[in-house]
């Protein structure tokens, strides 16, 4: 009977305990945690789920930093599930002491365009494994994860890759399905990160902004306008990078959409700004504006909001940086 595969986890806050709690049905997991340290290592994650129930999980393994749980042993997984946020961090260099050798996957559970790249980059021997998460849930306080309704991942190739994982991919997917998370394997993984963007470009910075809810927003004659303009300007960039995104059924469908399951919601970027936390302006607006002027764009609605967006993240992270 062969060991169970070994998976890191580096980010572990709602959405990584979640996913490492399905993935812990059949693997081993080291779980690295920072402002809920002491409480995972102490209680474990207490996770109330609709879709899968109730539990107490404990990680194999609960550390602080990635450094702290390298051995001589290589990990099977490095899952990342750390916030995209290139200007405050190196996901690359936070993850480098636990890639000892060219057999260890990554895996970037994350939002945003492009986050691929610094990966590719540092690590280009070791398989990547691209994942656009759909899920609801977050951590109330230290140690305790609600997930509302359903969850899935769509699980795809990255082009741009300069290693084959596919025998890794296969059998990640196969421990995702052990814990009976929804997955969707696709060809072409940036078609979906660009869909995604759709959505994520367009309704959370107008919240983020206006301070309003998707409801208020929708309700907002003015604050839809910018919806729309951002939108069809992603739209075009997408298309300009070689797909065929039919723009008004996109633009329909991601309004009809937040309408029926995104009632009086706020983004994660709302909430990031609320809390006074980095917002990830870089991967969702800053990617999408630079492909488009690389493209001979004209997208000025979208460098508005990110020149915008962007001043207000730097206020942000100068702040904290006082503290």
């Amino acid at each position: 009977m062969s060991a169970a595969p070994r998976i890191l986890t580096v980010g572990t806050g709602a959405v990584g305990a979640i996913y490492s709690w399905r993935l812990g049905q059949s693997s081993e997991i080291t779980a690295v945690c920072r402002s809920n340290y002491q409480a995972v290592k102490d209680n474990g994650f207490d996770i109330e789920s609709v879709k899968f129930g109730k539990d107490v999980f404990r990680p194999h393994d609960v550390v602080r930093n990635v450094s702290e749980c390298v051995t001589s042993k290589p990990f099977d997984y490095v899952l990342v599930t750390l916030k995209a946020l290139p200007e405050v961090y190196n996901v690359a260099d936070i993850i480098a002491p636990a890639i000892k050798d060219k057999n260890t996957a990554i895996v970037l559970i994350q939002n945003g365009l492009g986050v691929e790249e610094p990966i590719v980059e540092r690590f280009p021997d070791n398989p990547l494994i691209s994942v656009v998460a759909y899920i609801g849930t977050s951590q109330h306080e230290p140690g305790k994860i609600k997930m509302l309704g359903s969850e899935s991942l769509i699980v795809g190739n990255y082009s741009k890759a300069k290693s084959n994982s596919e025998t890794q991919r296969a059998r990640f997917i196969e421990l995702l399905k052990k814990g009976g998370v929804d997955v969707r394997v696709v060809d072409d993984i940036e078609q979906y990160r660009w869909q995604k963007l759709f959505w994520n470009a367009s309704f959370s910075p107008v919240c983020t902004i206006t301070g309003m809810n998707t409801s208020e927003v929708l309700e907002s004659k003015e604050a839809m306008s910018a919806v729309k303009s951002l939108m069809d300007e992603v739209i075009s960039a997408a298309n300009a990078e070689g797909y065929s995104f039919d723009k008004e059924q996109q633009m329909k469908e991601m309004i009809s959409t937040t309408k029926a399951t995104a009632k009086n919601y706020k983004p994660s970027m709302q909430l990031d700004r609320e809390r006074g936390s980095p917002m990830e302006i870089a991967v969702i607006l800053g990617t999408p504006l630079k492909r488009a002027k690389e493209r001979g764009l004209s997208v000025p609605h979208l460098e508005m909001m990110y020149s915008i967006c962007s001043a207000t993240n730097q206020h942000i992270i100068h702040s904290m940086s006082k503290i």
